[in-house]
């Protein structure tokens, strides 16, 4: 518990630069559409293809208990007759791993999906039975505008409240896994470290440890939400720092537009060399320019670089 608690305890992929190098294309298009064919059809679309620690810690445990449970398949009479034991552990560790994969992703879709509604039902009967405020009560009594007829209002309600249902599910998607993995690193941190400090299960409610597991919590519901946030917008603006610094500054094999002495046009030259000097930073290109018979002029001359400031 302590273990996947500290596993559980923060994302490391939330930090990650947005700009990360995607794998070349293949080669062959047809075998590229061919093989992410295959892909989906072995991978169906409901296994998330984000591997969040999240996801793979629950793939552990549904492991852990398949193995468990093999133990209890092979107990029955007749089955190791068909399929030896080892197989057994196999297929249950195997079958267990991917249930414990997908069960959390599944968990998550079903409160994005069915929490607006909920919360619309919950809090509506709260505000019923527990405080006295019927809702339908107030709504008779706004006074019915004549510029405005219910079909227009019926329609402008529906438009406003499926706008406000897609926002919040779409912030409410983003927040979920944050949320499940700070709990479950915060109770299984602080009632794994319990267990261990008493040497005994607990053996009732009033017993689970609470507070330690609330701080753990809240902790590690903050530092991810730091990370995925702010690291993000950190990482976006020093992705733009460093295309800004590119476009100023020309590297050894970059394509500058200049003027060559040579033939005495603006043409592409490529940087061959960068090196400091006295008077500066100077580069010395290869104009890769082509005249009217399209041959390369191929002349090489010095620049020295000049960035402006401001």
């Amino acid at each position: 518990m302590v273990c996947l608690g500290a596993y559980l305890f923060w994302e490391p992929s939330y930090g990650g630069d947005p700009a990360k190098k995607r794998s070349p294309p293949s080669r062959s298009a047809g075998s590229g559409a061919l093989a992410q064919a295959v892909s989906m059809s072995i991978r169906p679309a409901f296994i998330p293809r984000k591997g969040l620690r999240l996801y793979r810690a629950f793939a552990i445990v549904g492991a852990l208990l398949g193995l468990a449970a093999s133990e209890a398949i092979i107990s029955i009479p007749g089955v190791t007759d068909e399929i030896s034991p080892s197989n057994v552990s196999l297929i249950c560790v195997a079958v267990g791993s991917f249930i414990g994969y997908v069960l959390p992703r599944m968990a998550e879709n079903y409160i994005v999906v069915l929490g607006p509604p909920f919360t619309v039902v919950l809090g509506y009967e709260y505000l019923k039975y527990e405080r006295g405020i019927d809702l339908q009560e107030l709504v008779e009594e706004i006074p019915q505008i004549p510029e405005i007829s219910d079909s227009v209002l019926s329609g402008a309600l529906l438009v406003m409240t499926t706008f406000v249902t897609m926002t919040f599910r779409m912030h409410l998607r983003q927040v979920v896994p944050i949320f499940l993995s700070g709990i479950l690193s915060g109770g299984m941190i602080g009632n794994g470290a319990s267990i261990i400090q008493t040497s005994s299960l607990p053996d009732s409610p009033e017993e689970i440890e609470l507070q330690f597991s609330i701080v753990l919590a809240v902790c590690s519901i903050a530092l991810q939400s730091y990370v995925k946030f702010y690291g993000k917008e950190r990482g976006i603006k020093k992705k733009k720092a460093r295309d800004r610094e590119r476009r100023l500054v020309k590297r050894t094999g970059d394509t500058v537009i200049t003027r060559c002495p040579e033939c005495q046009e603006d043409s592409p030259h490529r940087v061959v060399t960068r090196k400091e000097s006295a008077r500066g930073v100077e580069l010395i290109l290869n104009c890769r320019g082509r005249n009217q018979f399209d041959e390369v002029c191929n002349f090489h001359h010095n620049v020295i670089e000049v960035t402006s400031k401001g």
